[in-house]
């Protein structure tokens, strides 16, 4: 881990006032943090649901948080259990300090549509983690609009992971109770669409360039899933897909493993017995299994790999119908009712490419098969020779 780790039988050296010490206990290791606006030693453990360390950021610039209030549109709920949870280690999600410079990230309990609820069963360490990492601010408003928008017009129409009708219901939403967005999602949905946004929106976030927006938020949204803050299989798997989209030279498998473990998540939503009771409607299934089979389609041409999700996985009866796009063809913010029908048909397309070349690669082992059986023993002496 980094910066900086050492053997958990050393002991190490008491380090300067700001630090944080955060522990794992799995891996017998620990990392000093430095984070700004702390004015003392705290010393935390921190949990491990991987044999992988954790990684860590070298730019801690969006760690310190402003207490902004926006309109009355994102009015923020009351959390004092997790606000406790912070204060027990000198941290806290509302930071106002006045010392430069200040983060243009809010704390995600700023906005009212964003589910919080599931990190009140966190361990305090590893909320305070969460925390110096950057990982439970968000983007000011405007921002987020734009994120959002970007998303959807780019993205959301060949890989339709998400309900768009029911995301901006509940993002436009003035309602403290009711349905919510999970953390997670929000912020896989943020990292993808964070080449589509505009660098002064990236500047205007903190961030040094577009390439250190993307590092810094795909970070954030794989430490949520690993320390595993969203107990809900869809949407993790939801936020699994979006994370498909990181394109990394160092590493160029991560796609991959999101397409793992999104089918992973996604094949829990049904396991009996369920640990949560999940009610997910059949055509969000339906959207989920065939945007992972899309992403895992692209990336097998990409990587020419093997695909992940084989035919024993979906159903070509389960085609997304226009029915299942109903209310989203008339309450998408960025396109009008023909535009959409009109996307629908080209992810229709998409469909039909990789039901033929499913089609194409079964034949063709078929034939292969049929030739071998075939072969006489001396054709098979022939062919060796």
């Amino acid at each position: 881990m980094s910066p900086k780790c050492c053997d958990a039988q050393q002991e190490p050296q008491r380090p300067a006032p700001g630090v944080i010490i955060a522990k794992c206990a799995a891996m017998r290791q620990f990392s000093v943090l430095r984070v700004p606006g702390v004015d003392k030693t705290v010393e935390v453990n921190v949990s491990s649901s991987s044999a992988n360390p954790l990684p860590t950021h070298q730019n801690l610039g969006s760690n310190v948080t402003t207490g902004r209030k926006f309109n009355d549109l994102h009015q923020p709920p009351n959390h004092p259990a997790l606000t406790s949870q912070l204060h027990a280690h000198g941290l806290s999600l509302d930071n106002r300090s006045t010392s430069p410079p200040q983060s243009p990230n809010v704390p995600y309990t700023e906005y009212a549509f964003v589910d919080s609820q599931q990190l009140l069963s966190l361990p305090s360490e590893d909320v305070a983690f969460l925390t110096s990492k950057g990982c439970l601010s968000l983007p000011a408003s405007n921002a987020i609009d734009e994120f959002a928008q970007q998303y959807f017009k780019r993205i959301h129409p060949l890989v339709p992971v998400l309900d768009e009708a029911k995301f901006w219901c509940i993002y436009r939403s003035k309602q403290a109770t009711g349905s919510k967005i999970s953390l997670f999602v929000l912020q896989s949905l943020i990292f993808a669409s964070c080449p589509f946004a505009s660098l002064e929106t990236l500047l205007q976030c903190g961030f040094n360039d577009r390439r250190d927006a993307q590092k810094q938020l795909y970070d954030r949204a794989k430490l949520l899933f690993e320390l595993r803050t969203e107990k809900l299989s869809h949407a993790n798997a939801q936020g699994a897909v979006l994370l498909t989209h990181y394109i990394s030279a160092e590493d160029p498998q991560a796609g991959s493993l999101w397409v793992t473990r999104a089918i992973e998540q996604a094949i829990l939503i049904d396991a009996q017995p369920s640990l949560l009771v999940e009610n997910v409607a059949t055509s969000l299934k339906k959207r989920l299994w065939w945007s992972i089979l899309l992403r895992d389609r692209s990336l097998c041409i990409g990587l020419r790999r093997r695909p992940q999700v084989t035919s024993s996985f979906y159903r070509w009866s389960d085609w997304l119908s226009i029915e299942d796009f109903s209310e989203e063809l008339y309450q998408s913010r960025v396109y009008d009712y023909n535009t959409k029908r009109v996307l629908f048909g080209a992810l229709q397309n998409q469909w039909r490419l990789v039901e033929n070349k499913n089609h194409q690669k079964i034949t063709h082992r078929v034939e292969t098969a049929d030739t071998a059986s075939n072969l006489t023993e001396h054709d098979v002496d022939v062919r060796r020779q």
